[in-house]
């Protein structure tokens, strides 16, 4: 049986048409040693194989030779076309290198990294194909561990860890997968936390903006009302202040007229003073009238009795006399009458005098009253103009407090929407993280729930023959 060459009647020679040297054997000998090797013919129908290759698939010798390549694939593989067609390219004299899935006989799989190759006779027509492989499953393992967990990473499950792998360098590779994706992990936790709080902490000043909105809505009506309110009020205190003053100016003249009145009172109590006196000096004078009226009655009494002694030489004496002491007495009852009358003036002078004093009393005291009253009035329309003054400035201050409050407002209806855009953000931010998931469980938009594992498998390398 020809494995590696020809065999002539003097010499090995390899495929090659290079002869077999000591070499050449040393290194089929390595080969055969450390690699599972399998020979077919080009029909795919087994030769050979040696205890490396059967090994590996866990056949006997004498449960192989004879039987097809094909018992080696999977079935739906067998039935491909691509099967078919990588023995017409053996046939065709081409080398296949690559790693293979291949099937055991406990329907395991197992992955080979092997080459196959044709197998030339002296004339270089191929005979045979012979494959020499190493099997790499527990690399091919580790190699599906980890695109497992590249898939579960994807997939946004970053509570997957891939196992330990045999292989030096591959565990190197999980290793480094795990601390990545716990790292991972640990940042997502974090994100999704603060996520949580943002949106919260979001929520509340919505709900402090809305609030508060709304109260500086009330509260700038109310301004506006009250502005309305002192600027009316305003409006009033400066009327009044201008009333005061005018009612001022009316006391002022008041009082004037009022000290001028007195003086005329006082003019008056003069002249019922001089009347009084000037019938103080008529009753004098009517004293006189009536002690002349007497005497002259005497005298007319003592002409009378003249008269009769002179008999009928005085008779004409005696009417006259009686004329004159007749009209001595009408003289005296006229003067009698005339004191009297003046009597009674100057009684009712004097009550006129004391009437006019106790006016000119009374004048006195309403003239006070009326200083009095005109001071309060002059303060009453000092404050009045210090209350003007003063809600001109309120009214000032409010209506400079109103622009703030509507600023105010404006700018918590901006906050509103600034509130509103992070809300937005935030629950953008959640359906971003919303993927991931970790050992304490998935968030979305709405709140935590469990993390459900989501199964998944690498997509298994493309199968070359």
């Amino acid at each position: 049986m020809r494995l590696f060459g020809t065999k002539t009647n003097t010499q090995l020679k390899l495929a090659s048409g290079e002869p077999v040297t000591q070499g050449s054997v040393a290194l089929i000998d390595m080969v055969l040693q450390t690699q599972a090797v399998i020979w077919f013919q080009t029909d795919g129908t087994i030769i050979d194989a040696n205890k490396n290759f059967l090994g590996a698939v866990g056949y006997a010798r004498e449960e192989i030779v004879g039987n097809n390549h094909s018992m080696f694939v999977t079935s739906d593989y067998r039935k491909s076309k691509e099967y078919a067609a990588f023995w017409e390219s053996l046939r065709a004299g081409e080398v296949f290198t690559d790693r293979f899935a291949r099937v055991r006989k406990d329907g395991s799989l197992l992955w080979l990294l092997a080459t196959y190759a044709p197998v030339r006779d002296a004339q270089g027509q191929i005979n045979g194909v012979v494959k020499i492989a190493t099997d790499v499953t527990p690399r091919q393992k580790a190699i599906e561990t980890i695109a497992a967990g590249l898939e579960h990473l994807r997939n946004g499950n970053l509570g997957h860890r891939v196992a330990s792998s045999r292989e030096p360098d591959l565990n190197a590779i999980c290793e480094a997968f795990n601390a990545a994706a716990s790292q991972l992990e640990e940042l997502v936790d974090g994100v999704k936390s603060a996520s949580a709080r943002i949106s919260e902490s979001g929520s509340k000043i919505g709900t402090a903006s809305e609030a508060l909105s709304t109260r500086t809505e009330t509260q700038a009506a109310t301004l506006e009302e009250t502005a309305a309110a002192v600027e009316e009020l305003t409006s009033n205190a400066a009327t009044a202040a201008e009333n005061a003053r005018n009612v001022t100016d009316i006391a002022v003249e008041t009082q004037e007229a009022a000290k001028k009145g007195g003086q005329v009172v006082d003019d008056v109590i003069a002249a019922m003073t001089r009347i009084s006196k000037s019938s103080g000096e008529i009753s004098q004078i009517i004293t006189v009238i009536e002690d002349l009226a007497f005497q002259t009655n005497l005298l007319s009494l003592n002409a009378g009795v003249e008269a009769a002694r002179a008999g009928n030489a005085g008779r004409g004496f005696a009417v006259v006399a009686s004329e004159v002491r007749a009209l001595a007495q009408r003289s005296a009852d006229s003067a009698r009458d005339i004191k009297s009358l003046i009597t009674e003036s100057s009684e009712h002078v004097a009550g006129g005098v004391d009437l006019v004093q106790r006016a000119n009393t009374e004048l006195s005291t309403i003239f006070d009253r009326v200083g009095t009253i005109t001071n309060n009035i002059k303060e009453i329309a000092g404050g009045l103009k210090e209350q003007s003054a003063t809600l001109t400035e309120i009214n000032t201050a409010v209506a400079e407090l109103d622009v703030v409050t509507q600023r105010n407002a404006a700018m918590v209806l901006e906050n509103m929407t600034i509130s509103k855009t992070l809300s937005s953000d935030t629950e953008a931010l959640f359906d971003q993280v919303a993927v991931f998931q970790t050992s304490q469980g998935k968030m979305h938009a709405g709140g935590w729930t469990h993390a459900r594992p989501e199964h998944s498998q690498a997509g298994m390398l493309a199968e070359t023959f």
